[in-house]
């Protein structure tokens, strides 16, 4: 019988058949001891919920449910949840060996952790290897949730949370597009106490064709951005007006750039926005005249002379 707190796995499945068992070993490979795993059939379409009824043979709870998205689906894990912790894990990603024995160990010693995170390394398409927002400051610290707002960092397969910490929130909200519910989600939960972060490499995510990262960035205007400026409003008065305006101009400058390959019109706007804030503004006219359609257009014809 162990006495380690008992941490619930919950992974998100839709349409997952090709990547789930690789996921589930992962958790199944931990060197940390006292794990439940809870597998949310989505309402796929493939042999995703076939290979569940395998794997609830030998002890995987799974739950199925009308699709939904995997904001719905990990509420709905969290909900059957009887871990202390939750740690999240999409079906197309694994976690390394000790992933959880590290956090776990760093949760035990701060009473007041609601999260920790960790690096992901993401593989390419093509193969190649790269830690995902290594460029980034990591969120930490009893207001990390500053750092949250100026830029997006953690992937869900990264966290471990504590359970009631993240039912005291509400879960993840589901209004918002999959793959953006992750950032409100932190935020919300770094606002409830102190962030941890393991320095290494812990989940390796892998690049999917029709991955809903690359599918959705062309809707963060949409999305991301009023959330952000929700929890900013929120908040005006713990943010101080320099630092409100770095957020701001970080976040028009990201997200602009981002929308402006395919809405040039929309990212245009934000990238001037975030040169009104004082955002890199040299680097966002370069960005603006060097990703610009008719810009592309003459590099395109210019290589294939």
């Amino acid at each position: 019988m162990t006495s380690q707190p008992l941490v619930t796995a919950v992974i998100p499945c839709f349409n997952a058949a090709a990547t789930l068992a690789r996921a589930i070993a992962s958790v199944r490979g931990q060197s940390y001891p006292n794990i439940e795993i809870i597998a949310v059939d989505d309402g796929s379409r493939d042999g995703t919920l076939a290979l569940l009824r395998q794997q609830e043979a030998l002890g995987v709870r799974v739950i199925t449910q009308a699709n939904g998205g995997a904001p719905v689906a990990r509420n709905t894990g969290i909900a059957a949840s009887r871990g202390e912790f939750l740690a999240f894990l999409d079906a197309d990603d694994e976690w390394h060996p000790d992933k959880l024995a590290q956090q776990l160990k760093i949760l035990a010693d701060h009473p007041g952790m609601v999260l920790i995170g960790c690096w992901v390394e993401v593989v390419g398409l093509d193969g190649s290897r790269k830690k995902v927002n290594a460029s980034r400051e990591p969120p930490v610290g009893a207001e990390a949730w500053r750092t949250m707002l100026h830029h997006s960092f953690y992937n869900p397969s990264a966290l471990v949370a504590r359970t009631e910490a993240a039912r005291r929130i509400g879960g993840f909200v589901t209004t918002l597009l999959a793959g953006h519910e992750d950032q409100d989600f932190c935020i919300r939960l770094a606002l409830e106490g102190e962030v941890g972060f393991v320095d290494a490499a812990l989940a390796t995510m892998y690049q999917q064709p029709n991955s809903l990262s690359r599918t959705h960035f062309s809707r963060e205007h949409e999305t991301v951005l009023p959330m952000i400026l929700g929890h900013c409003q929120a908040l005006a008065d713990r943010l101080g007006r320099a630092e409100l305006r770095r957020i701001l101009g970080a976040r028009y400058s990201q997200i602009g750039r981002n929308v402006y390959p395919g809405s040039p019109a929309i990212g245009l706007r934000l990238l001037l926005k975030a040169i009104g804030y004082g955002a890199e503004p040299l680097g966002n006219l370069r960005y603006l005249v060097t990703a610009a359609p008719w810009s592309r257009r003459l590099k395109r014809r210019f290589l294939s002379r």
